[in-house]
């Protein structure tokens, strides 16, 4: 996932005001995982422990109509759940959902590709995520009022939640580390999945007139370390979406 030297045509960069933040990302390629995790410098004992769920039909329908429905339990802070729609015209978003807590409108550069994208989160008690996951609870359960009416409002068709098949569990480990000579903070995760695959994902976050010159940047710094910024050809997400939903076909076979 080549990091462009020039802002792609639809650019959230040079003052952007629709959106609050640029997140420019890259999927480090399988084969250069491990070079990248001592590139980087990272510690598992100094990481962030999450585990994600993701709900989607065997077919990903939701996802491949642009929207993404998550669950995450966070090692020493709350619980979540998050519902995230991309593409998004943020000129259609209106400032009753802006003004929302938890709510948040921003862009993913990947490639050559920008990607405007809105978001709702909200906290999730002790074990609500465990008990959807162990079938005790329903889904629909993980999603309050404004989560489903943003739903409705942005999702192009209708999300059965009774046709929703938790998708996990994925374990986390994220990183937030600076490097002396880069200006960026960098984020680090790496995606454990059950057959015990790993997806690691390097990022900066950046106000969204300084993003063509942070791509720049992070291009040049991974270089450096010897990590290709073409990265891998598939998103992290997907990626494990299509290793959980293959597995659900294999336990029906």
């Amino acid at each position: 996932m080549a990091i462009p030297k020039t802002p792609p045509t639809e650019t959230a960069g040079h003052g952007d005001a629709s959106v609050a933040a640029v997140e420019i990302k890259v999927t480090v390629k399988p084969e250069e995982e491990l070079k990248a995790v001592r590139a980087m410098e990272l510690d598992e004992d100094s990481a962030e422990v999450r585990i994600i769920y993701f709900y989607d039909t065997p077919k990903l329908k939701h996802f491949d109509a642009g929207t993404v429905l998550r669950a995450r339990l966070v090692k020493g802070d709350d619980d979540d759940s998050t519902v995230k729609v991309r593409p998004i015209d943020p000129a259609k978003v209106s400032e009753e959902w802006r003004n929302l807590e938890g709510f948040k409108v921003e862009a993913d550069w990947m490639g050559s590709k920008i990607v405007k994208s809105a978001s709702l989160t909200v906290r999730q008690k002790r074990d609500e995520i465990d008990e959807v996951a162990k079938g005790k609870r329903p889904v629909y359960k993980l999603f309050d009022r404004d989560q489903v009416r943003f739903i409705a409002e942005f999702h192009e068709g209708t999300v059965d939640f009774e046709k929703l098949k938790a998708l996990g569990p994925i374990r986390v480990l994220r990183w937030e580390v600076k490097h002396k000579g880069f200006p960026y903070e960098l984020t680090a995760e790496e995606w454990r999945l059950p057959n015990r695959d790993d997806l690691f994902e390097l990022s900066i976050k950046v106000n969204p007139d300084e993003a063509a010159e942070a791509s720049k940047a992070f291009e040049a710094h991974l270089r450096e370390r010897g990590i290709d910024p073409k990265g891998a050809q598939e998103t992290k997400t997907r990626t494990a979406l299509q290793y959980f939903v293959k597995n659900l076909e294999s336990t029906k076979a």
